[in-house]
């Protein structure tokens, strides 16, 4: 999958639920079920993982069932959403016509809170590389299925949208890469009862941050109270059927047609004496990249006027395009990782621990 035209570094992680998954095909009922959509390159069930183990702890009868859509580094984002959302709302639908006594529970991260918000308050629209997302409803507040979720949270969203009623963490004041406007905000509006979108402020993705961990530790730190909430609001959900929800008003926000990109920074991986004293210039930023380069520091004339990528011609890296991304190797030397803004092919590698780089726009989505 790719961003505008920037990188997107996938991180899959596997932290296996030691509650039971339910298979779509099983017709079990329990009292509590959970959907989870992951995240970018993620395995089922991905880092919420952990946030089901702590959800179902201490709860008699409680299971979880994957939304299932097929989202690898290599499958076109736009396509991962429109399946992931046209798939959810059905898993939901036929859960709830089999078991209309259970309380749903419906969880996202990243690429995957994407999903979920849009199962609820409708999609569609053009997005990384300009892919065009179908346009599709939400699940009825109102529906039978709608008015037995008892909670739904997502965690470093793509369209978290700034100043919502039901947004958690110091980022509920920023905008992530692809606010809501119109219908898909008002539609979203409508589950803010039993609705959390969980964002930092140095999330890059939900709200334009610089810090890449602040994306991904969201199941380390917020696990616990997250699990306490749904709790709560399962603890609140009527066993029957639950009144009619009246729908707010939306707070409109308008849907940019590029991420906005912090400043640019680079900061020092490890060492030799190499130092890079000359970037090649590079078009406007206009989304969040992470490159690294072969180099040990970057001379402070150099920082100074950084505004791009580093170009294929330096031996560490692999140009991808959208239709082929592909990972490189990491330097044997001395690497600066650079975080700033991009336009146009680009070459990354990997840095850290931290998995694959491949085309498309920043972090683990």
């Amino acid at each position: 999958m790719f961003f505008a035209s920037a990188v997107l570094l996938a991180a899959p992680l596997a932290l296996a639920a030691s509650v039971d998954r339910l298979e779509t095909r099983q017709s079990a009922c329990s009292a509590t079920h959970i959907f989870l959509a992951k995240g970018n390159n993620e395995p089922y069930p991905g880092r919420q993982g952990k946030l089901v183990n702590a959800i179902c702890s201490g709860l008699a009868s409680c299971d979880y069932e994957d939304i299932l859509f097929y989202n690898p580094v290599e499958a076109p984002y736009c396509g991962s959403v429109n399946e992931g959302v046209a798939n959810g709302i059905a898993q939901i639908t036929a859960y709830n016509a089999r078991c209309p006594d259970t309380k749903l529970v419906v969880s996202g991260y990243s690429q995957g809170a994407q999903i979920v918000s849009d199962i609820l308050g409708g999609g569609g629209g053009v997005f990384f590389q300009n892919c065009v997302q179908t346009t599709s409803a939400g699940i009825d507040v109102n529906s039978p299925a709608g008015r037995k979720i008892a909670a739904a949270l997502v965690f470093g969203n793509t369209r978290h949208t700034a100043n919502q009623p039901y947004n958690v963490l110091s980022g509920s004041g920023a905008n992530g890469l692809f606010p809501r406007s119109g219908s898909q905000a008002a539609g979203l509006l409508t589950y803010t009862s039993v609705f959390h979108d969980y964002c930092v402020a140095e999330d890059p993705i939900c709200a334009g941050g610089s810090i890449v961990a602040d994306h991904l530790n969201y199941f380390d730190i917020y696990t616990d109270s997250a699990a306490a909430w749904v709790k709560s609001k399962l603890l609140e959900a009527p066993a029957g059927t639950p009144p009619p929800v009246t729908t707010p008003i939306a707070t409109q926000a308008p849907i940019p047609t590029a991420p906005v990109a912090p400043y640019p920074t680079a900061s020092y991986s490890n060492g030799t004496a190499t130092t890079c004293t000359a970037i090649p210039a590079i078009p406007t930023p206009t989304t969040t990249v992470i490159v690294t380069v072969p180099c040990a520091t970057l001379a402070p004339s150099v920082l100074s006027s950084y505004t791009s990528v580093y170009p294929v011609t330096y031996p560490t890296t692999t140009v991808n395009t959208p239709a082929n991304p592909t990972k490189t190797g990491v330097p044997t030397n001395g690497t600066v990782t650079y975080t700033g803004g991009a336009q146009g092919l680009v070459s990354v590698s990997v840095v850290g621990t931290f998995g694959l780089a491949i085309a498309g726009a920043l972090l683990f989505i």
